[in-house]
């Protein structure tokens, strides 16, 4: 049986690993070819043509640091900010 934290903690789970494949789709999206800045990933502009990346700043942060540890994510820098793009296969 399980208790009510245990599925908290799920839920935790289950939404970095949603958050995670959100950030990948969104760096596979051709408008992405470049990379995306982190501010990219939660403020869309009209004009973008990709979806959103649900979750907060810190949440996307965090599944962000994750996919660079797990080595399907690089930084580079532009100027004074980073620039997340996938790495190559």
């Amino acid at each position: 049986m399980s208790t009510c934290c245990e599925k908290n903690e799920n839920q935790g789970d289950n939404s970095k690993e949603l958050i995670k494949a959100q950030i990948l789709r969104a760096l596979t999206h051709p408008e992405a070819e470049d990379g995306l800045y982190f501010r990219n990933l939660y403020n869309l502009h009209e004009v973008d043509e990709r979806l959103p990346v649900s979750g907060s700043k810190d949440e996307i942060m965090e599944a962000l640091e994750e996919l660079v540890r797990e080595g399907k994510v690089h930084m580079t820098t532009s100027g004074d900010e980073t620039v997340y793009c996938l790495t190559d296969a």
